[in-house]
């Protein structure tokens, strides 16, 4: 075998590959990477909860909704008939979308944004921001 001295105590096994085949140093196990145009988890579900369905609405009539829309229309229609999966179903996308925030407290929707006074003149605004002024150019003494 020729190897050098360093090598002759590897020994190859279980998590141990050798080491002409091991990736380089450097270099990406994937280089070509994601094929372009493959969507994740997150955009698939979003394609499909946008896409457009015909429902019936009562008797014959049908709209159009989006299947995010039909599904919570389901839900409310099953809610309405004591159905507690539905009801649960309702108050778990209340909760999420914020529906139960007491939008009176400050503690919970945050305090109010500080806006500052504004200023009168540069050098006004220079000194509440802890700078001064700086002149550019020549002094009326250089003609």
């Amino acid at each position: 075998m020729l190897a050098s001295s360093k090598s002759d105590n590897y020994e190859v096994g279980y998590r141990k590959p050798p080491k002409a085949t091991r990736f380089r140093k450097g270099r990406s196990g994937n280089p070509r990477g994601r094929k372009l145009g493959s969507e994740n988890f997150l955009a698939i579900f979003k394609r499909q909860a946008m896409r457009r369905v015909k429902i019936k609405a009562s008797g014959e009539t049908s709209k159009t909704l989006t299947v995010a829309e039909a599904i919570i229309a389901k839900n409310y229609q099953e809610a309405l008939k004591q159905d507690e999966r539905a009801m649960s179903n309702i108050m778990k996308l209340a909760e999420v979308g914020g529906e139960f925030l007491d939008r009176t407290d400050a503690k919970v929707m945050g305090g109010y944004i500080f806006m500052p006074e504004p200023a009168t003149s540069i050098e006004e605004l220079l000194e509440e921001m802890g700078s001064s002024i700086i002149k550019v150019g020549r002094s009326q003494t250089d003609d």
